[in-house]
C-alpha cells in the first residue's frame, strides 16, 4: 500500500517557478507586516514606504519592485480591504501542515538560512528543501499569488 504524503511531490513542485513564488511571499509578508502595524497602532498606512524600500523592520530581504507593490496595495487603502487581504494570507497559511508551517516560519518570518534550520529542527537539507517547496507552492496557490509571477 502506498503511503499518502502531506507534501507536494518533487515532480509536481518542479513545474512551478519556485524562486518567483519566494519573491512574492517575501513581498506579501512585508505588506502583511505593514497592514498589521497600521491596524494595531491606528496610524494611516503609507504605501510609499514599501515602494521606496526605506528601512523596515522585517526578517527578510525584499526582492520586489514598485510595480508589484503598487499592484498589491493600490486598492487596499481602506481598513476593510486590508482585513480581507489579511484573511486571505492567514487562510493560505492555515492550509499548510505543521512541518510546512515550521519551515515557512523559519525561512520567511525568522529569516533563518538552511544551516540554521537544519540545526534547529535536527534534520537534513534535502528534507528542508522538499518541505519548503511544498509550503511555497501551497501558499502561493491558495493565496492567489501565482497570478503575479509575470511581474516578478
Amino acid at each position: 500500500m502506498i503511503k499518502k504524503t502531506p507534501f507536494i511531490s518533487d515532480f509536481v513542485a518542479n513545474q512551478y517557478p519556485i524562486e518567483k513564488f519566494r519573491k512574492l511571499i517575501c513581498l506579501t509578508i512585508d505588506i502583511v507586516e505593514n497592514y498589521l502595524l497600521s491596524l494595531e497602532e491606528g496610524f494611516d498606512y503609507n504605501s510609499s514606504t514599501i515602494s521606496s524600500y526605506e528601512p523596515k523592520y522585517s526578517a527578510y530581504i525584499s526582492f520586489g519592485n514598485s510595480k508589484i507593490d503598487s499592484m498589491l496595495i493600490s486598492n487596499m487603502l481602506e481598513e476593510e480591504q486590508r482585513f480581507k487581504f489579511l484573511g486571505i494570507y492567514y487562510n493560505a497559511y492555515e492550509t499548510l501542515n505543521d512541518d510546512e508551517k515550521a519551515i515557512f516560519n523559519a525561512t520567511f518570518i525568522d529569516g533563518l538560512n538552511d544551516y540554521e534550520i537544519i540545526k534547529k529542527y535536527n534534520t537534513y537539507s534535502r528534507r528542508i528543501i522538499y518541505i519548503r517547496k511544498s509550503a511555497i507552492i501551497k501558499f502561493c496557490l491558495r493565496s492567489g499569488l501565482d497570478k503575479f509571477t509575470d511581474i516578478v
